[in-house]
């Protein structure tokens, strides 16, 4: 992935900087029982890559300056924070018995599918007492994954559908809201 940044160059805004990242995740969720800095000390959160501001991002370039990767780092946890790839949910595991527990997160809608990594992390006192992990799939169902499989397996009639749409809609709406 690659971050840039703007600068305004003779009345224009241009690319003048660029650093790109490797293995970069592209979607990351975390669900607590309750905020983070009330389980445990931040240094176990860096420790254990806990929360979005703790992941490590790896620069390409790894002889570059540490404040440009620095600013860099922070604008990338900015940009997939905002767009809803990187996300933290306060209150979103309850506890159902001593050892049973429900966790909802929070996806972006482009995901990739496949196969993740859900992992859980217990916490007693402020103590790291164990990790789990476990296999978490996602795939479309229903008539998106129909509309998808479509699309990859017979792109040109896909295309050709989906013009024969946008121009029946367009003749329908000029139809229908026509002012003569």
């Amino acid at each position: 992935m690659v971050v840039r940044k703007k600068s305004r160059v003779a009345g224009m805004w241009i690319n003048t900087q660029a650093v790109a990242f490797e293995n970069v995740s592209a979607s990351y969720s975390v669900s607590t029982t309750r905020p983070m800095q009330d389980i445990t000390d931040p240094k176990n959160f860096q420790r254990l890559s806990l929360g979005a501001n703790n992941l490590y991002i790896e620069p390409a370039d790894k002889a570059a300056r540490p404040a440009t990767i620095e600013e860099f780092t922070a604008a990338l946890r900015i940009l997939k924070s905002d767009s809803g790839s990187y996300s933290e949910r306060i209150g979103g595991v309850q506890f159902l018995s001593q050892s049973l527990f429900r966790a909802t997160l929070t996806l972006p809608a482009n995901v990739p599918i496949g196969s993740h990594k859900a992992r859980a992390f217990l916490f007693r006192n402020g103590v790291f007492v164990k990790e789990s992990s476990a296999p978490l799939n996602i795939g479309k169902v229903g008539f998106e994954q129909l509309a998808y499989r479509f699309a990859h397996e017979h792109g040109f009639l896909y295309g050709v559908i989906a013009v024969a749409i946008a121009m029946a809609t367009g003749w329908l709406g000029r139809m229908l809201f026509s002012r003569d």
